[in-house]
């Protein structure tokens, strides 16, 4: 039997609030304010604002309770690499290792080009394409590895509430620069790191800075497992799972991901990379095209007794340790 397809676009849908009835103009303008007036008469000139299933036109009142809908213009993405195995499948579950360039969900420019439309498209080989898709986990486009997928509400629930369980485990493989200690257990906090010209950068410390905004606990244990080249490979373990934790904490500590451009070896690099700007030196100091962080260890103690134990294969990391300058 053919696997029936979902086709997903991008779009987007509000319903209007209570208040005075608005011009269309007038609300779009002053709520998404990314456009101008101008620049959103030109979309719904092009038909890409719907108001109640019907085409809007710049003479359109929005009143309390329409439904409008903005279908964007099909925007180029970037290359990627849609590379994704089955490492475990049931009714609740579906567990891959995806590729190190691969993003997991929608967000700035991917939106086709990412796991979620791929297995709503049924793109991943040996999986039906779902209605639902809950990601437990969910990795960095450039963090190669596991990742957990509830194919319903019920299986999220019980997935989330395991993860924050003292017997779940996440283990990641990471190469970073420097001379690593044997082992190491970082307990501090995370916040956004205001020394950096980077605003979504976070930074690391055991004391809160008074001045810090949004500061999380953080706990990771580092175990090293071999080192060469002026690199180390550990296992990170998470103990939380905060955003960025473990290449942040790293980067704090002195041992930056390789390869990591926000967090690597220095900030110049990831705003050359946002502006398309990257020079041969920055690509020579990254050494790799991705940052070398691997999640490779997934354990959920589940109801009734049952463990859901995921790992993937070992990942040659330790190639970059015998590669000399």
């Amino acid at each position: 039997m053919k696997k029936r397809s979902i086709i997903v676009k991008r779009t987007s849908k509000i319903r209007i609030g209570e208040g005075k009835p608005l011009g269309i103009l007038e609300y779009l303008g002053g709520r998404f304010t990314y456009r101008d007036a101008a620049g959103w008469a030109g979309e719904i000139a092009a038909g890409r604002i719907i108001v109640n299933g019907v085409a809007a036109t710049a003479a359109t009142v929005l009143r309390c309770g329409d439904e409008m809908e903005y279908l964007p213009e099909a925007r180029p993405e970037p290359e990627v690499d849609e590379t994704v195995t089955v490492v475990h499948d049931d009714d609740d579950f579906l567990a891959l290792c995806k590729s190190g360039n691969l993003p997991c969900h929608p967000a700035g420019i991917f939106f086709n080009r990412t796991l979620w439309a791929m297995l709503k498209e049924g793109r991943v080989r040996g999986v039906a394409p779902l209605e639902e898709i809950h990601f437990v986990n969910r990795l960095d486009r450039e963090t190669s590895g596991l990742v957990l997928v509830a194919k319903n509400k019920r299986a999220a629930k019980t997935a989330a509430r395991a993860m924050a369980r003292e017997e779940a485990c996440k283990e990641y493989w990471v190469v970073v620069e420097g001379e690593f200690p044997d082992e190491l257990s970082a307990e501090g906090w995370l916040w956004q790191d205001d020394r950096s010209a980077v605003k979504k950068k976070r930074r690391f410390g055991t004391e809160v800075p008074a001045d810090a905004v949004d500061a999380e606990t953080a706990s990771t244990s580092f175990r090293c497992l071999r080192r060469g080249n002026g690199l180390s490979l550990l296992q990170a373990t998470l103990g939380t799972g905060r955003t960025h934790q473990i290449r942040a904490t790293l980067c704090s500590l002195g041992y930056p991901v390789v390869g990591d451009k926000l967090y690597g070896v220095d900030d110049g690099i990831y705003l050359r990379f946002v502006k398309g700007e990257m020079r041969s030196e920055d690509i020579r100091r990254l050494r790799i095209g991705r940052q070398a962080l691997h999640a490779c260890h997934l354990r959920l103690p589940l109801p009734e007794g049952r463990t859901l134990d995921l790992r993937t294969e070992w990942l040659d990391f330790e190639k970059l340790l015998d590669i000399s300058h």
